[in-house]
């Protein structure tokens, strides 16, 4: 029953109803289905938190970390509005995060969830694109008119897919498709189920149609980056060298326009290299503790505030550099090594010598790692630390090593939260903030 709650839980999250059924609006259904799915999984969560300690779940006990963190600026500055309001957001985050490796412990459980986020992606991506092309209206899925410069100097108005709730967005869309695609290909290339091959070979060219429609330029670099790590894992560099000689030309075709027409001298990226600028300026004011979380939109306590206050209308567009700005060096630190734990986890399973009891797991591993990759990629652009998707990813790293590791024979040694650990969180923060610094210095 937990689990039953939790992929309804999912599909809340995803398909948010209310903003597609107006006699909904107002139910706080994604409220009432993570309680109901917390009272129900409650020994789940229990016997997760207390089988084995802590410092064996590295990225949990990272995840938690991140909370003091998030409350400590506000505390400082003696806003308790403020912490409140923060911690509040991201306890329900956790929750969710909790829910999602406490329940997802098993390889079939982490197959049904990823065909169901399949899915609901599917049903978003649809319902945006059917509303794109005006076939359907929907007052809470708009197109998002944007400008570029034509030839002979002109400007010309774009229209960008944007979908509903916490995708309401071209690029945070993108970003999830592009994530979605390499699991996608997992099913089509590996499952039983003519069915489910057959949904996959239809989410595929709607996903990169839709990825198109975004007009997303990180979005289409996750997108590409996604791919080509796919490739590379599953075939090696030598054949990844020959596809990507081949594929590549053909996604530059295949998404001519917008995005690919990448220039760190012009529009958007000149834009978005200056910001960064402006937040390393903002980290350095507060280089420990950073200046306190940056509230998603939605989750703002006034919304007018939120449009006038310039430390909210313009984030950092990268989710590491926003980590560090918002949380400090302990924060940033924190964030930036929940996701190199996250990717090490699942890339120490790439041995082909290992022998599996799961095939099907085996032949999950490329996909699921070549979506991380396309997700962390994408937060290079987006400042999306504070939201759901973020910590899901998070979450299907750990399921899936816990699931690996019962699967394989002689597995990995598992990965500990100790001094070693903490050492390379660190460094992995300093090489960040170096090479965002170096770029932003050369580009700017």
């Amino acid at each position: 029953m937990a689990y039953f709650l939790f992929i309804l839980v999912n599909a809340a999250l995803f398909i948010r109803p209310a903003e597609i059924v107006p006699e909904l609006l107002g139910w706080e259904i994604y409220f009432y289905l993570i309680l109901a799915c917390s009272a129900a999984a409650a020994p789940d969560v229990l016997k997760y938190l207390t089988e084995d300690s802590l410092d064996k779940k590295p990225i949990t006990l990272t995840v938690f970390a991140m909370l003091p963190a998030i409350v400590l600026p506000a505390m400082l500055t003696g806003d308790l509005a403020e912490a409140w309001r923060t911690v509040f957001h991201f306890v329900k985050i956790i929750v969710y995060y909790l829910l999602f490796v406490s329940l997802v412990n098993t390889a079939l459980r982490l197959r049904i969830l990823l065909t169901c986020i399949l899915a609901f992606s599917g049903i978003i991506t649809s319902l945006a694109v059917l509303r794109y092309h005006d076939i359907i209206h929907l007052a809470t899925i708009q197109t998002l008119a944007d400008t570029t410069q034509g030839m002979y100097g002109t400007t010309v108005t774009i229209q960008r897919l944007q979908g509903t709730g916490i995708f309401h967005d071209p690029n945070e869309l993108c970003v999830l498709l592009s994530a979605m695609v390499p699991l996608a290909l997992y099913f089509l290339l590996t499952s039983d189920h003519l069915y489910l091959r057959g949904v996959c070979a239809a989410l595929l060219p709607l996903f990169a149609y839709a990825v198109f429609l975004t007009g997303s330029r990180g979005g289409f670099l996750a997108f590409a980056g996604g791919l080509g790590a796919f490739v590379w894992i599953r075939y090696g560099w030598q054949k990844a060298m020959l596809i990507g000689a081949v594929g590549l030309p053909a996604l530059l075709i295949l998404f001519a326009g917008r995005q690919t027409e990448i220039s760190t001298s012009t529009g958007t990226a000149q834009t978005r290299v200056e910001l960064w600028r402006e937040w390393l300026t903002t980290w350095r004011e507060n280089m420990l503790f950073g200046k306190g979380m940056n509230l998603p939109k939605e989750e703002a306590p006034d919304p007018l505030k939120y449009k006038t206050d310039l430390d909210r209308q313009h984030v950092a567009h990268n989710s590491y550099l926003q980590a560090f700005a918002d949380l400090g060096l302990f924060g940033g630190c924190l964030f930036i090594g929940a996701f190199v734990t996250a990717f090490w986890s699942l890339y120490r399973f790439a041995d082909p010598d290992p022998l599996w009891l799961d095939d099907e797991l085996r032949e999950m591993h490329p996909h699921l790692l070549a979506g991380l990759t396309a997700y962390g990629i994408g937060m290079l652009s987006l400042s999306i630390c504070y939201i759901v998707p973020t910590y899901m990813m998070l979450g299907l790293a750990v399921g899936y090593a816990d699931a690996a590791k019962r699967s394989t024979v002689t597995p990995p040694t598992p990965l500990q939260f100790d001094l070693p650990l903490i050492a390379r969180f660190l460094a992995a923060g300093v090489i960040a903030l170096c090479s965002i610094y170096v770029f932003v210095r050369f580009v700017a």
